[in-house]
């Protein structure tokens, strides 16, 4: 079986992070073996957070690893607790390339969304993200998060985006972004979670994936409803699982995508306040089901 190393918070309350990654790259046949960044009482949009950071650890759980000679087939990277821990996580990526030059690295750069940087987060932040970029086999930000670590207008992107009617028109606006991302990163780019309306007025949600630079594939899904804390960890830990198993990106990323629809109606319909996320635990069997 495969294992993958996942290096993310642990939240208590709130589906997110190494709490919704662990049930579902598990389901997913790969061994999930976590590397908490941070150990939160819950994700960041609850008012009230109590924090402990990980960052003095970090270093000698790597250690620890390295010493029993412990071989992984993926490394998943998520927040980050402190903008310290990016050298250690550096460190861990080329002791296990060393090992296995085939491990794949994955890295969601969880930072920001809408417009604006997650609470407590910097411009070090970006720094970080940047500096592991240069690693990753597959890189999974959102809107955002590709805007900053390209130094894009955000909110021009997203307006010149509204006002594309045609796919072409979007595929230029794409085009100039992800060949930045392409300049900081030789792996392939999905761009997650783009919002947007057919011609019908129906509402959609957009992945855009770049295997090289000059290459995209548009991957749709109707929106379900609303968005929610935890999706782009559940969709990051689906397609690396995927990956891991031999899916290639389009079909990891229809697949993720589904996933997260169903999951976002399902929770729509049990009125799970959107501050907890989806639910997922009783929609797994559907997730194993999936090729």
């Amino acid at each position: 079986m495969k294992k993958l190393a996942v290096i993310n918070d642990l939240s208590g309350i709130g589906r997110s992070s190494l709490s919704i990654q662990l049930p579902v790259v598990s389901a997913l046949s790969v061994t999930c073996c976590p590397v908490p960044t941070a150990i939160l009482s819950s994700h960041t949009a609850y008012k009230e957070v109590a924090t402990v950071g990980f960052k003095d650890h970090l270093g000698d759980f790597f250690d620890a690893w390295r010493k029993n000679g412990f071989i992984f087939d993926g490394i998943l990277i998520g927040y980050l607790g402190d903008t310290e821990e990016h050298p250690m996580i550096s460190d861990f990526i080329k002791d296990q390339k060393a090992r296995n030059p085939g491990v794949k690295v994955i890295l969601d750069p969880v930072m920001a969304d809408n417009g604006n940087l997650y609470r407590n987060m910097t411009e070090k932040h970006i720094e970080a993200m940047l500096s592991l970029a240069k690693y990753a086999d597959l890189m999974t930000p959102n809107l955002t998060e590709a805007a900053l670590l390209t130094d894009f207008d955000y909110e021009g992107i997203r307006k010149t985006l509204e006002d594309c009617r045609h796919d072409a028109a979007k595929g230029m606006v794409f085009n100039s972004l992800m060949s930045a991302l392409h300049h900081i990163t030789p792996g392939a780019v999905i761009v997650t979670g783009i919002e947007e309306e057919n011609e019908a007025g129906q509402k959609q949600l957009l992945n855009v994936l770049s295997e090289t630079d000059g290459d995209l594939r548009f991957i749709r899904n109707p929106r379900t409803g609303n968005g929610r804390p935890g999706t782009g960890d559940l969709f990051s830990a689906i397609i690396s699982a995927k990956l891991l198993n031999g899916t290639d990106h389009g079909k990891a990323c229809r697949s993720a995508a589904d996933f997260v629809g169903l999951a976002i109606k399902h929770s729509e319909e049990l009125n799970v306040p959107v501050i907890e996320g989806v639910q997922f635990e009783d929609l797994l069997r559907h997730l194993s089901d999936s090729d």
